[in-house]
């Protein structure tokens, strides 16, 4: 249902980012592949998931009441081993990573970067895609560890990056490539022994 709920909304918005771009022109030049795409994708897909690492022991440490807030993430997100071995799954989540980069990165940050300039309009694409996980705060909040701010923080760093990429290169499919790598691995990174520890 997750994927159903998240994913529906996210195709439907997409087709309109699609439609609008295409009208403007600039549809074919944003998701025509070059080389060196999937390459670039994988290398900031995997530094991305490095820093969430970090950012995950900063936020949530081993030990801590926090690390529920993570717990309740991946249980919205599903089993990882049912999702390793699902193609509907798997395909599901890389159409809503699509989706979201013809929206933010797309449509998004082209309305953006012509009403504020290229700078203000990176930065407030990426603050926009955060604010759009604002509700996560409280939908995933703990009972002992209170609201949950990590999906929030996730999406405004690892938006800053997608964003930057979309502005660098023009093109939608490095960064989509790289958030395609970055949200696969942290959704089967999950390891059951985490499961046992604590109460939600």
């Amino acid at each position: 249902m997750f994927y159903v709920v998240f994913g529906v909304p996210h195709v439907a918005l997409a087709a309109f980012a699609a439609q609008r771009l295409a009208q403007q022109g600039k549809l074919r030049a944003r998701i025509m592949p070059k080389s060196g795409d999937l390459s670039i994708g994988a290398l900031t897909g995997f530094a991305l998931l490095v820093a969430s690492w970090g950012g995950r022991a900063i936020l949530a440490p081993s030990g801590s009441p926090r690390r529920n807030w993570l717990l309740h993430l991946y249980l919205q997100l599903g089993d990882p081993e049912r999702l390793q071995h699902s193609v509907l799954l798997t395909s599901a989540l890389a159409v809503i990573v699509l989706a979201e980069e013809l929206i933010w990165r797309g449509f998004v940050l082209e309305e953006l970067t012509f009403r504020l300039g290229t700078r203000r309009g990176w930065v407030g694409a990426a603050l926009l895609y955060a604010l759009a996980a604002l509700p996560t705060v409280y939908l995933q909040r703990d009972f002992m560890a209170g609201p949950n701010p990590l999906l929030v923080v996730a999406a405004f760093g690892c938006g800053m990056v997608w964003t930057f990429m979309a502005g660098r290169f023009g093109r939608l499919l490095p960064g989509a490539f790289s958030h395609l790598v970055f949200t696969y691995f942290t959704a089967v990174q999950f390891m059951p022994p985490f499961v046992e520890r604590g109460p939600l």
